[in-house]
């Protein structure tokens, strides 16, 4: 339960720092350097999982290791270019032209996108366990039983919301790092963005979890 409470703040964090519009930018900042802290403590505690990802692997371990490898890239790009662009907790740490850069501005704006998918992608592969624990810890288990229906439509509704987002939020742009000063999305409440953010990791989730049940073999890995 230890694994799934630090996944579910990571998980929040991200959410909350891809939010920055409505943020103070002291708070986004603050709350970057905690996201980058507790995935440390996430990869410490397991090393042992990770580890066993290199041992008689196969195409669905590679790939999940692969992903890993990505994840863990992708938060040190976006890391590094926060701290060259901060004004706050670490005004003094980059040069001028460090934070006058527009690659690192792009590179900061942009890179939290390809996390968002490398997310999705890295839940689908763990989809059952999170699940299972989801449910677990809000007491939801047995109504879950009697009520799959119900449940599996407000996953693919709120996927749904999550493409819509992509759209919205002009996703395809933002992966290819054109400049963007604001979206749709990013005019709608907080409450909304928030919504299309998660929607856009449970669409990258519940998509990778039928091609790992359709295309790899299921082992306990």
């Amino acid at each position: 339960m230890r694994n799934f409470l630090v996944d579910a703040i990571l998980l929040a964090l991200f959410v909350a720092e891809l939010s920055f519009h409505h943020l103070p930018k002291i708070l986004h900042e603050v709350l970057g350097v905690a996201m980058f802290a507790l995935i440390i403590f996430h990869i410490a505690i397991n090393l042992r999982r990770v580890g066993s990802l290199t041992k008689k692997m196969t195409p669905r371990k590679f790939f999940c290791l692969e992903v890993d490898v990505a994840l863990l890239l992708i938060t040190a790009i976006i890391f590094v270019t926060g701290v060259c662009m901060s004004n706050h907790l670490f005004p003094n740490v980059a040069s001028s032209a460090l934070r006058r850069s527009m690659t690192i501005h792009q590179l900061h704006v942009s890179a939290p996108y390809v996390l968002m998918i490398l997310i999705g992608i890295h839940l689908g592969f763990h989809w059952r366990e999170f699940w299972q624990r989801f449910l677990s810890l809000f007491g939801l288990a047995e109504l879950y039983q009697r009520r799959k229906e119900f449940f599996h439509t407000a996953i693919v509704f709120l996927s749904l919301i999550g493409v819509a987002g992509f759209f919205l939020n002009r996703l395809a742009a933002r992966l290819t790092m054109k400049h963007i000063f604001s979206t749709p999305a990013t005019n709608l409440p907080a409450a909304i963005f928030i919504l299309l953010i998660v929607g856009g990791i449970t669409f990258f989730a519940v998509v990778t979890f039928f091609i790992d049940k359709k295309f790899f073999v299921r082992r306990h890995d």
